[in-house]
């Protein structure tokens, strides 16, 4: 890995001496390569392993333990490098990595083509009793912006979509859904985080490009940011709702592309996606909508993940339901309910990457 030829070169000498110089150059010009046929690559360590675009790397045990164990002192274990990567941003990485004696060790920021993460490989042990895993709280700040009416923070967008692009790229090794569910009331969150992952590789599988899966990804992330004006006590109610209670519910979204449509600097895929997540493809659900409404594809993309997350989740009132229940409930629906193009695709994806069969919700 021409990184970590880098960092030794830059542990031997100078930041000018001609190696460093040569390993940063043989670095750029590889992702110069790529960078012709993708925006952007992610690296990250899963269990002493190195994974890059879905891939183990060859020898990844001896690349974990030395350019992870680097990183992993900055409490990082994914880098994600986008195209115009520059020469200093290399340089900056480098020399935060080279300091092994300062405590704390100095900062390792992201910068316009460099950006830093956690993966929630194990969420039993990342969501804590007492707290939220990194992606949750960023999620959950995020939306705190949205309601407070102020432009979304760009660099914790980037983390939390980096989160779930970086969770699909692991699908192979079992890495969805990103987040298990801990405390019930945490459901709406890590549910939240759960039909992004989903969504997104939904997106991907039907041949989106990148700009529109981000785009997607964004929307689906923020899909129930209405249920913010939704009393706590009754989103953590642990029996049916009431017909009043309900009706509650159902304002959420609305309420949420009203948010996020006066919200700066949303994406204005994402009040659609809000809105339409619970219009069924005949017109039924909530909210009400004319006669002959036709749902954005990324509304539907994310109805079939929310719907199918929601089934496998357990609930106080509910058991979880097994996958084969789940798909012949979503497909005896397609016809008036859902795209049935999609459905089909959803399961053929969901079979073939080993999404766990059911989430459950402490009581």
């Amino acid at each position: 890995m021409e990184l970590q030829s880098a960092l030794v070169a830059r542990k031997l000498y100078s930041a000018d001496h001609q190696s460093v110089r040569e390993a940063t150059d043989r670095l750029l010009e590889l992702l110069r390569k790529i960078f012709v046929e993708r925006a952007e690559i992610a690296v990250f360590a899963v269990d002493d392993r190195v994974v890059f675009e879905g891939d183990v790397l060859a020898a990844s045990e001896n690349l974990a333990d030395r350019l992870f164990a680097d990183l992993g002192r900055h409490g990082i274990d994914r880098v994600i490098l986008r195209r115009g990567l520059k020469p200093d941003e290399i340089g900056r990485i480098v020399e935060v990595l080279i300091d092994t004696k300062s405590d704390p060790p100095p900062a390792l920021t992201p910068s316009a083509h460099v950006l830093f993460g956690f993966i929630d490989t194990h969420a039993a042990d990342d969501i804590a009793t007492d707290g939220a895993a990194p992606t949750q709280q960023r999620l959950e700040d995020l939306w705190q912006d949205i309601t407070e009416g102020r432009s979304p923070n760009d660099s914790n967008v980037c983390n939390i979509v980096s989160s779930v692009s970086t969770a699909v790229t692991a699908s192979a090794s079992a890495m969805l859904p990103l987040a298990a569910i801990k405390r019930f009331d945490e459901y709406t969150f890590v549910h939240t985080i759960n039909v992004a992952i989903l969504s997104t590789a939904l997106a991907e599988v039907v041949g989106l490009n990148q700009k529109a899966v981000h785009e997607l990804s964004m929307a689906a992330l923020l899909h129930d940011v209405g249920k913010q004006l939704v009393p706590k006590e009754l989103l953590n109610k642990s029996g049916r709702f009431t017909d009043e209670e309900y009706r509650l519910i159902q304002l959420h979204p609305v309420d949420g592309a009203r948010l996020l449509f006066n919200a700066p600097g949303v994406p204005e895929l994402s009040p659609i996606v809000a809105f339409e997540h619970h219009i069924g493809g005949d017109g039924s659900g909530y909210p009400k909508v004319p006669r002959g409404w036709k749902l954005n594809l990324a509304s539907r993309i994310v109805q079939v993940a929310d719907v199918f997350d929601a089934m496998r989740t357990h609930r106080p009132y509910r058991p979880a339901m097994p996958r084969e229940k789940i798909k012949s409930i979503m497909c005896g629906d397609s016809g008036p309910c859902f795209d049935v193009d999609l459905v089909e695709i959803f399961f053929r994806m969901v079979e073939s990457r080993g999404i766990p069969e059911e989430d459950r919700v402490a009581a």
